[in-house]
């Protein structure tokens, strides 16, 4: 595999807004057997600054993530991907109108268990179903309507591995949801900047490439296509490497 290492730099770098610099943010461009994709690191090392949590939050605004890390960036007691993903849990629940709904992926086994956890995450008055039809409906949530909405999925590769089934039902149903929502498509006056974070530990680039370019029946009700295959949209997932 070969690596092409970039430097990139957000509108706030290049025009000095609020003198905020992004340095932990950078981006690869990595060509394998059977594909290629750009790949952003964001570097957490600058504890206390934060940089790298504006610089996170303007990437999942403008995309779903899919974050691992590698064996090389832990210690006996710290993982990027820990700290990555708690952090900015915290960070964006600070930002105000916006919903935080956290996953917690290693006590998600079956279908069961991720609807207990979704109805309890996300603003919901009441048991859900226990099928992807129901999933699909709470997460898109008409109940609520906040500017922004966030779902971040720790050890997303316990399911990922232990039910690719029930996994790949999950995601599409996250995916769809969340490209509806943002983009106003799901219902009439109703919008919500609706992103998906999934972190997969002890996992590599190339276990995780599947998901970062799927192609998915995606029903808006302001389309009225002739066939059923003009709804299908390619969603294209930020692959990130956390340091």
């Amino acid at each position: 595999m070969h690596i092409i290492n970039l430097f990139i730099f957000t509108q706030q770098q290049l025009a000095g807004a609020d003198e905020i610099l992004f340095p932990a943010l950078r981006q690869y461009l990595f060509v394998g057997g059977n594909y290629k994709t750009t790949m952003q690191q964001i570097d957490t090392s600058d504890i206390g600054q934060g940089a790298w949590l504006h610089a996170s939050k303007e990437l999942v605004d403008s995309s779903n993530i899919i974050c691992i890390t590698k064996d090389e960036f832990k210690t006996s007691d710290y993982n990027p991907l820990i700290w990555f993903g708690t952090n900015l849990t915290q960070f964006l629940s600070r930002q105000g109108d916006s919903e935080v709904c956290s996953l917690f992926g290693r006590q998600i086994n079956n279908i069961d268990d991720f609807a207990y956890q979704l109805c309890r995450t996300i603003p919901w008055g009441f048991e859900m179903g226990r099928n992807l039809n129901a999933v699909y409906d709470v997460v898109l949530n008409f109940t609520t309507q906040p500017k922004n909405r966030y779902f971040i999925w720790h050890d997303a590769q316990h399911l990922f591995r232990n039910d690719k089934e029930l996994f790949n039902g999950l995601f599409e149903s996250l995916i769809v949801a969340s490209y509806l929502n943002s983009n106003g498509k799901a219902t009439h006056d109703y919008q919500v900047n609706q992103k998906v974070i999934l972190l997969f530990d002890n996992t590599g680039e190339t276990e995780v490439s599947e998901l970062l370019t799927t192609n998915y029946y995606t029903p808006s009700i302001f389309d009225k296509f002739d066939t059923e295959d003009q709804y299908y949209v390619l969603h294209k997932q930020t692959l990130v490497l956390t340091k």
